[in-house]
């Protein structure tokens, strides 16, 4: 190679680089922003959820103050109203107020918050009954949750809600952001505002703001924009002599780039028709006497060189490219031919599976799982639909008639996943399902946590009053079992039970299941141990 050629590579080399190092800082800006306005909207997001959660423990706690539509301030048990003022971190007071009088939780009568829940504008919710409105006097700002139970009665609680706010932002953005949360009237119940002194109306600034679907609450975060645009924009020395390096091996990353035409939706396709994505099943059983009551369907995908693809992995594909029916029916009509028997047999067992919420309100969706479940010689008695509460029921009224119409069926429903989503209680309310599943999130904090305890008890309570089995998910330990069985729940499913298995390892536990000494038990014996 000549001198000449030598320096014209040499300043192909540098021209490169420097090109992929500008488009690497230009890259980088625009992730950065766009990463940052994510956090930023997650954190709002976070913020109304937290405030969600904060009312939706008050209105339970209601419950266990207004035992029936007759108490009154005479009747009521002050220390039903004790427990649940002191079971909630930010519950300041509660007001109770029937034909005999007005009273407290605490023996004193707070003027100052009586006169503002006397001038409080109401804020009406998605439940029947249940309002909010804001509360404030010079010094404080809070949130009264109140629920008419009577023509005349109704309760009323204090939450002081200005420790939602507390802690949310970044260190860096503290001093440079205003945030309110408040009700559709505009009154705001909770603010948070910098030590330093500026106007919210000031130029440039950027400001995020979220709706609760659940209540009528909105929060608006306001950012100084100037203090955004440095937030995690520092480019370091490193990145820049990493960009000339990685520039060598730009183009051969493309090429390999390029040779990769095979798309995870085909990959997905190809799965599906050749049965590599097949049913496990998870035991439901009782806590009581470890019986064997059922068990949950569940998508694994298994590559034919014997490598598992976790199910978010696929799952959400599944959803999101319209493929989600198919893979459901596909499990379904294998969980037929390999436990179908089975079900016919032992009456007892029920088979649960998951539905998305669009999937649940689709016009042919009883027709269909009917049609194909009988196809598949999957019993309709033995059948249970789990709706999951992670995604939101659009509309509430149809899905309490698919609800009936399953019923008509001869199936059952399920709420999946219950107090993490975005449906809350109007969910139990108006969905008219058989069964309760309580999330893992907590059930892994009922023998640490006193408040998840308490919430697990309000949920489970509410539901047996709804008429509905309650089943916790994710139980681990011995002590959960306990812990649950105290709360008066009563079915389960978890590792301590036994991790989600083949088909083949159910059938071998129901066998077991049934060897066990009882009548009702041996008589089922023989088909199992022929199954």
């Amino acid at each position: 190679m000549t001198v000449q050629q030598r320096l014209r590579f040499a300043a192909f080399m540098l021209c490169f680089a420097g090109l992929f190092v500008g488009a690497l800082y230009y890259v980088h800006s625009a992730f950065i922003t766009s990463w940052n306005e994510k956090q930023l909207r997650q954190i709002a997001t976070d913020t109304v959820v937290r405030t969600e959660l904060a009312i939706d423990s008050a209105t339970m706690k209601m419950s266990d103050v207004i035992v029936n539509r007759s108490t009154s301030c005479a009747t009521v048990d002050p220390a039903a109203m004790t427990k649940a003022l002191y079971g909630s971190s930010i519950m300041k007071n509660i007001r109770l107020e029937t034909k005999d009088g007005i009273c407290w939780s605490h023996d004193e009568r707070d003027e100052a918050l009586e006169q503002s829940i006397s001038n409080a504008k109401p804020n009406r919710t998605n439940s029947p009954g249940y309002s909010l409105f804001s509360l404030g006097f010079p010094g404080w700002a809070g949130l009264g949750v109140r629920w008419q139970y009577g023509e005349h009665e109704n309760i009323v609680e204090v939450l002081a809600t200005g420790g939602l706010l507390f802690g949310i932002l970044p260190q860096e953005l503290r001093e440079s952001a205003l945030m309110q949360l408040t009700l559709e009237d505009g009154s705001s119940f909770a603010t948070y505002r910098p030590e330093r002194k500026w106007s919210s109306e000031s130029a440039g600034l950027v400001t995020f703001t979220e709706t609760s679907t659940k209540y009528p609450i909105s929060l608006s975060m306001k950012i100084d924009a100037a203090a955004l645009g440095h937030w995690n924009q520092t480019l370091s020395p490193q990145m820049i002599a990493a960009a000339a390096a990685f520039g060598l091996g730009f183009g051969f990353l493309a090429a390999r780039g390029m040779m990769r035409n095979t798309s995870i939706l085909d990959n997905l396709d190809r799965a599906l028709s050749s049965g590599q994505i097949q049913p496990y099943f998870q035991p439901i059983f009782g806590l009581e006497d470890r019986e064997l009551l059922g068990f949950e369907m569940l998508a694994r995908w298994i590559k034919p060189d014997g490598t598992m693809i976790p199910p978010l992995a696929f799952i959400p594909l599944a959803e999101s490219s319209g493929r989600i029916e198919r893979l459901t029916m596909e499990l379904l009509r294998q969980a037929g031919e390999q436990l179908g028997g089975l079900l016919e047999v032992q009456t007892q067992l029920k088979l649960t599976f998951n539905v998305t919420p669009d999937q649940y309100l689709a016009d042919d969706f009883v027709t269909n799982l009917v049609a194909n479940t009988t196809r598949f010689n999957l019993p309709h008695r033995a059948l249970v639909v789990e709706v999951t509460e992670r995604q939101a029921i659009a509309d509430k009224k149809r899905a309490a008639i698919v609800t009936g119409k399953l019923n008509d069926a001869g199936l059952r429903v399920a709420i999946d996943d219950a107090g993490t989503g975005h449906n809350g209680l109007s969910a139990i309310y108006a969905l008219g399902a058989n069964y309760l599943k309580i999330d893992k999130f907590f059930i892994d904090g009922v023998t640490l946590d006193r408040k998840s305890s308490e919430l697990v008890e309000m949920l489970a309570g509410l539901a047996t009053k709804f008429g509905m089995i309650v089943v916790a998910e994710g139980i681990e330990t011995e002590e959960q079992i306990t812990a649950l069985l105290q709360l008066g729940i009563r079915e389960g499913q978890g590792f301590v039970y036994s991790r989600p298995v083949p088909a083949a390892a159910i059938l071998a536990m129901a066998a077991k299941d049934m060897a066990a000494p009882g009548p009702r038990k041996k008589s089922r014996v023989t088909f199992l141990m022929s199954a």
